[in-house]
């Protein structure tokens, strides 16, 4: 596999991926193209922000394919599709949901977890490749305002963490720490949990997975689809606009 562009090798970040289960691909974007990301994401917390979120200091913003131009783009962004056609062997590639999340000042919950579908799938989950998570960071992720906890290596375990890790920090954990511009790309299976944000400003990142065609995908994509403006033939492909739609057979 080539670089995707002249900076970052796809085949050394998919060998990551199989070895560690993540990594930490930098500059994906510009900072600056990241803060207006960030920008257009603002006016979309105030708006749909509820007293539950207010509450618990955490808000997810889905449909962001056809809220705003610049989240259309980053879901089709070159060198991401390229790390997913080559680490799943598939061209064809589709998303399977795409959202922002943030994580206001003092949140403060673990939730230790695989990504789906490995929720629905019987123990020991497969060695296949079924799926691939990116975390675009549109803020920068520090230890204190919340970066992504990872434990290195937990995609080959073939079952969910310990319900006990919801309550400390195992040894031997990772924390997500870049700049805004970066994505962490990472197996589905791999055990991650947001953490605590213990800064005085809200932390910030697009959440991306990215699967084969013939999985059923988290969020009904295609029905999005409709309300891009002017997709192009990667867009209409990652939203499911060429993927088999089961029917009817003999009326």
């Amino acid at each position: 596999m080539k670089s995707a562009d002249a900076q970052h090798n796809v085949s050394e970040i998919v060998a990551e991926i199989y070895e560690r289960g993540y990594c930490l691909v930098p500059s994906v974007i510009a900072p600056d193209k990241a803060d207006q990301a960030r920008a257009a994401l603002e006016p979309l917390l105030e708006n749909e922000a509820t007293d539950e979120t207010r509450v618990a200091k955490t808000q997810r913003v889905g449909g962001i394919a056809y809220k705003h131009p610049i989240f259309a783009e980053l879901l089709a962004h070159p060198l991401i599709v390229a790390i997913w056609q080559a680490y799943l062997d598939d061209d064809d590639v589709i998303c399977s949901t795409w959202s922002a999340n943030t994580a206001y000042p003092g949140y403060d919950k673990y939730g230790w977890h695989p990504d789906y579908p490995y929720w629905w799938i019987n123990q020991p989950w497969p060695l296949e490749k079924v799926c691939g998570q990116t975390i675009w960071l549109l803020d920068d992720f520090t230890e204190e305002n919340g970066g992504t906890g990872f434990m290195p290596g937990s995609h080959l375990k073939g079952h969910p963490p310990p319900k006990e890790w919801n309550e400390a920090w195992p040894a031997g954990a990772q924390i997500l720490t870049g700049v805004r511009g970066s994505a962490l790309v990472f197996h589905g299976a791999l055990w991650h949990t947001a953490r605590p944000n213990r800064s005085y400003k809200a932390r910030s990142a697009l959440l991306g997975m990215y699967t084969r065609p013939f999985f059923l995908t988290q969020e009904d994509m295609l029905a999005q689809l409709p309300k891009v403006d002017n997709p192009s033939e990667m867009i209409c492909q990652l939203m499911g606009g060429g993927r088999h739609q089961p029917g009817i057979i003999g009326g």
